[in-house]
């Protein structure tokens, strides 16, 4: 039996102007003695909440049916707008560092389409941003960086518009009936609550089975069933996704196998869920590992393709596993040994440089660190190569858009 991992989720609740409870805010943490966030990617910290909270821990124990409001970062913004998570209960809150582009408006539009409401969080009243004032639904105000003057000045003009709003850091009780005067909406902050800490538990996820989803997701000729293999094989994942179904997607009919739940939950789900996992860092290891190993297995599934002598899928898995000891800390001979995999794919792996495989994953090395010295693979060119790594670049920037 795995050991059980412990994981943290900060709560704070955000009152209506009866003082009466209307949502939480859901915050990143990784302990349960300190009450502040550490420092850590903001992608990162959000996939983390998002998979604790629906999937790990029960949502339903966090918030019962209140809504919550989550950070979004702007990268997660440009790439989540087919996400897993219901639109009932999610306000996307957007944090007050985005760069507004055509790209991020399109991602809010559609993001609102969907049933989301869309928060701008720490608003000072920042004229670059003031763009998405017309996409929100809420407007989160520190009010302790805006003083009352403007507060009073901007608030009637946001209102006019049909927004709420949300005042945030409120300490005392004058700011609260100041706030509530000026026709603010909701209110946060420590006067009311400081956030919980709630403590859960979860097993450890599978480096290597996360990585292998990552991959099969994005395949255009990839099939639900391969997909549910791959889930099916771990544990940890299993149980993320059934309880996540069990909780979120309401069916008169039970879930009788992993099959059947990735099929309830759908291609473009299986998408963003397999992004927030690998998002999350997978316990301990940085995305670059994983948008790496992607990035081989794609080059030389191309390349595979154009030489014919072995399946491309051969190829791919050859790429994909050429990083496998770093993303599992642990020799690559003992992690072969182990796998059972074909001798083709160890010979290759081994820098036994004789085949097409080995030459073709040689290439992709030395072009990583801009060497142009290095054996061509039966029928390419280096204009082929450079061709096909630019493509396997595109397609796990597509995969990781971080």
């Amino acid at each position: 039996m795995s050991e059980l991992i412990d994981i943290y989720i900060g709560r704070q609740p955000i009152f209506n102007t009866q003082l009466e409870m209307h949502a939480y805010e859901l915050l990143f943490r990784n302990c349960e003695h300190s009450n502040q966030a550490p420092m850590l990617a903001g992608d990162t910290a959000t996939a983390q909440v998002m998979l604790n909270a629906f999937g790990d821990m029960s949502l339903k124990d966090i918030a019962s049916d209140h809504k919550v409001f989550i950070n979004f970062t702007e990268g997660l913004l440009l790439r989540e707008n087919l996400p897993f998570f219901p639109s009932r209960q999610v306000v996307i809150e957007v944090l007050e560092d985005v760069k507004v582009s055509p790209a991020l408006l399109r991602s809010l539009t559609e993001l609102r389409s969907k049933g989301f409401t869309i928060a701008l969080d720490d608003y000072v009243f920042n004229p670059s941003l003031e763009a998405l004032e017309s996409y929100a639904d809420i407007i989160k105000v520190d009010i302790l960086d805006v003083g009352p003057e403007l507060l009073a000045k901007h608030a009637q003009r946001l209102k006019d518009k049909g927004v709420y709003l949300l005042a945030e850091k409120v300490e005392t009780r004058e700011q609260f009936e100041f706030c509530r005067k000026i026709g603010f909406d909701f209110f946060q902050g420590y006067f009311f609550a400081k956030p919980v800490i709630i403590k859960g538990q979860r097993l450890p996820t599978n480096k290597l089975t996360v990585l292998e989803l990552l991959s099969s997701v994005y395949d255009p000729n990839t099939d639900m069933t391969k997909l549910s293999a791959i889930i099916a094989k771990d544990v940890s994942l299993s149980q993320k996704l059934l309880k996540f179904l069990a909780e979120n997607i309401s069916s008169k009919h039970p879930i009788n196998s992993v099959h059947d739940g990735v099929m309830r939950f759908g291609l473009d789900r299986l998408q963003s869920w397999a992004s927030m996992l690998a998002l999350a860092g997978v316990d301990d290891k940085p995305i670059e590992l994983f948008r790496m190993s992607l990035t081989r297995a794609k080059f030389c599934e191309l390349v595979g393709e154009c030489i014919g002598d072995h399946s491309k899928n051969l190829y791919f898995t050859v790429g994909l596993f050429s990083m496998l000891d770093a993303v599992m800390d642990v020799e690559l001979t003992e992690l072969l040994s182990r796998l059972k995999l074909d001798p083709i794919i160890v010979a290759a792996l081994t820098d036994v440089k004789t085949s097409n495989l080995s030459k073709t994953l040689s290439a992709i090395k030395a072009m990583e660190h801009g060497q142009t010295k290095f054996s061509l693979p039966d029928k390419t060119s280096v204009a082929d190569l450079s061709k096909y790594y630019l493509q396997a670049m595109q397609f796990s920037q597509s995969v990781y858009q971080t």
